[in-house]
């Protein structure tokens, strides 16, 4: 009897070493995969990588949260399948890049990077370089009937060109053109579209058409409802009305709308025009 009760108890003293082995991933045994490491930067192609986590007994661990990173940042676009692991400790995800070069993608696991990396080459983007915060259009076709040689695109940090949608939207963020540059049609189709640009926060008031509120322009493209003309006094001077642009409704789904404005102490124009100098910020790409 004294043997037995020795014995349960050296085996209750090790369920914890034991249960401590099954719930920390480790990191070296740890290991990613991929269908393929070679891929068109075209945002089409793409590779399925796979996450294998291990604990230190080289058992697959079920139920761990993985976070896949690419060296480029946001150079690389990364879907999730499926980020917490199977029966067999796996997860996976997607791939996809408009940029050329090498990316070094790894993973995490229990707040910490595993050793085993992979690395993808993007290749066939774009020959031209383009920087975020770039201004670009096509080349002017001479045809006074067409219009698509006249759209000016920001180029932003996720790859994408994102369209000002007339010159009153353009004048909010830029004082003039002179540093739009002129990329070849072949070029800008390799880029895709990632929607429109809205107003600079702070500057400009709008309203629609059959819309008889004024609305502020704040961050991300949300409206707040002036709710009266001495809200807006408060803002623009006695001269407000002439801070107050007619809008398409064309555009009505561009923007959302936050709360009304009760008096103009409320809202800041000054402070959220200086923070959000560019329109990465303003769409929280991260540029």
């Amino acid at each position: 009897m004294k043997k037995t009760f020795i014995a349960l108890i050296c085996a209750v003293a090790l369920i914890p070493f034991y249960v401590s082995a099954q719930i920390v991933a480790d990191t070296h045994n740890s290991v990613l995969g991929a269908d393929q490491t070679e891929l068109k930067a075209d945002g089409i192609d793409n590779a399925r990588i796979s996450v294998i986590v291990k604990n230190s007994n080289l058992m697959p661990m079920v139920g761990k949260k993985v976070t896949l990173i690419s060296s480029r940042g946001s150079k690389d676009e990364i879907r999730v399948e499926s980020d917490v692991t199977n029966l067999f400790g796996k997860a996976y995800f997607r791939v996809f890049s408009l940029k050329d070069g090498v990316a070094t993608f790894t993973a995490v696991v229990d707040d910490v990077l595993i050793e085993h990396t992979i690395k993808i080459t993007f290749s066939g983007g774009l020959s031209i370089s383009l920087q975020t915060g770039d201004l670009i259009k096509i080349p002017d076709d001479s045809n006074v009937d067409t219009l698509s040689d006249t759209a000016v695109y920001y180029y932003a940090s996720d790859g994408k060109r994102y369209v000002f949608p007339n010159e009153k939207t353009y004048f909010t963020w830029y004082q003039d053109f002179a540093d739009v540059k002129i990329v070849p049609i072949d070029q800008m189709s390799l880029v895709p579209i990632g929607g429109n640009v809205t107003y600079r926060p702070g500057t400009r008031m709008i309203k629609f058409q059959t819309d008889v509120k004024t609305y502020i322009v704040t961050r991300g493209g949300t409206l707040r409802w002036a709710k009266t003309e001495d809200v807006a006094r408060g803002w623009f001077g006695d001269n407000w009305n002439t801070y107050v642009d007619d809008v398409s409704e064309a555009f009505y789904e561009n923007y959302t709308f936050g709360e009304p404005v009760e008096s103009h102490w409320d809202l800041a124009l000054e402070v959220i025009k200086d923070s959000t100098r560019s329109i990465d910020v303003d769409k929280r790409l991260g540029g």
